[in-house]
Parts: C-alpha cells; sequence; structure tokens
C-alpha cells in the first residue's frame, strides 16, 4: 500500500460516500472543502503511525559495510543515513581486536587489519510531506501498511466524531498488538544496504 492509497483509504474510513474515491482523483480532493483539511493534515499523522510501527514492531534496519583498514578507526556514524542507533556489527572474515561505542554514534575499532566491517543500525525513516507523492511507498512492512489509515481516521477524526475515532484507534492498536504477539521483530528482514566504503 503506497501513499496515495493509504490517503484514499483513511477517507473512506472517516466519510461516506456513495462513489468510489481513487487515487487518480486525489488532486481534486486537495481542493474539495469536504476533504482538504484531512488530506492536509495526514502526512503528520502517518508519520506518527509509521514511528509508533517501527519503536513496537519492527525497526527499520539499514546496513553500512566499512571498508578502510588502519590500526584504529574512528567512525562519526551520525553521518550515516538517518542514524538512530547500532543494532549489530559484523566483522566479515577479517581480524580486529575489537570496537566500542563513545556515546550512541561514535565508533571505534581497534587493530584492524583484514576483512570488511558490516555495521547494521536502526534508521529514522523518511518522513512524508504535503508535497510526497501518491506512489511513494512506505519504510514499513507492506502488511503493516493497512494499520496506518486506522490511526490517521482515528487522530484526525476525534474532533468530528469521537466514539469513531475511538474505534479506529483501537483497531489501530490492536494490529500492533497482534503483530507482536506473533513475535513479527526478532530478526528484521527488510535491512536496507545504503552504501559501502570509506568516510
Amino acid at each position: 500500500m503506497n501513499w496515495g492509497q493509504i490517503q484514499i483509504e483513511s477517507l473512506k474510513k472517516m466519510f461516506l460516500n456513495k462513489e468510489e474515491l481513487t487515487i487518480n482523483n486525489l488532486n481534486e480532493y486537495k481542493q474539495d472543502k469536504k476533504y482538504k483539511t484531512y488530506l492536509f493534515a495526514m502526512p503528520q499523522a502517518a508519520n506518527e503511525a509509521i514511528n509508533i510501527i517501527l519503536e513496537n514492531v519492527q525497526p527499520l534496519i539499514k546496513k553500512y559495510v566499512l571498508k578502510k583498514k588502519e590500526d584504529t578507526e574512528r567512525y562519526d556514524l551520525n553521518k550515516l543515513s538517518n542514524f538512530k542507533k547500532v543494532y549489530q556489527i559484523v566483522n566479515d572474515g577479517g581480524t580486529y581486536e575489537g570496537y566500542e561505542l563513545e556515546g550512541n554514534n561514535q565508533l571505534v575499532i581497534k587493530n584492524w587489519s583484514s576483512g570488511q566491517i558490516i555495521v547494521y543500525y536502526e534508521s529514522y525513516p523518511d518522513l512524508l510531506t504535503s508535497s510526497s507523492s501518491s506512489s511513494t511507498d512506505l519504510e514499513i512492512p507492506i502488511p503493516l501498511t493497512v494499520a496506518i489509515p486506522l490511526y490517521i481516521a482515528g487522530e484526525l477524526y476525534k474532533d468530528d466524531d469521537v466514539q469513531l475515532s475511538t474505534i479506529y484507534m483501537n483497531e489501530f492498536y490492536q494490529t500492533i498488538q497482534n503483530f507482536q504477539d506473533h513475535n513479527y521483530n526478532p530478526i528484521p528482514n527488510n535491512i536496507q544496504t545504503i552504501y559501502s566504503g570509506d568516510y
């Protein structure tokens, strides 16, 4: 489910329509006084939902491969794309005495003589904005994208219908709980290789 589909599904939860809402007409809806206020507020609500999912179900894991070798190397991990915190560090077939983290983001590797060192790290997702394309794919597992319209509808509709808003929010958190109960988190399988080399 991409960003355009999520917006449409969110509108469907908030409004009863005689005609089918479609992605092709999304730009028209953004000019319609019935929908535009909600559509304008959707990116922030979606970002909140994505962060809840990543914190409670499965983190977004990215990978960086270090290749430079010297007796002691220091790396500022904040230079990595959307770095949040180290998830795992792996020595790929080489030798070194070890590593240590200074604070959350300074990686020090001692006596690195061969091989590659792979840094897996938790990443913040790219934020959705009002200019995000409808075709944008979200950085969370596809099965979890279906929960986002529930959160958006619950968050944005609370001033219009608090009872319906509460129902949607409960459904959102129940969906999150269901994934937690099925042990969805232990080994993220959506690791993304960002880039590799010296820095």
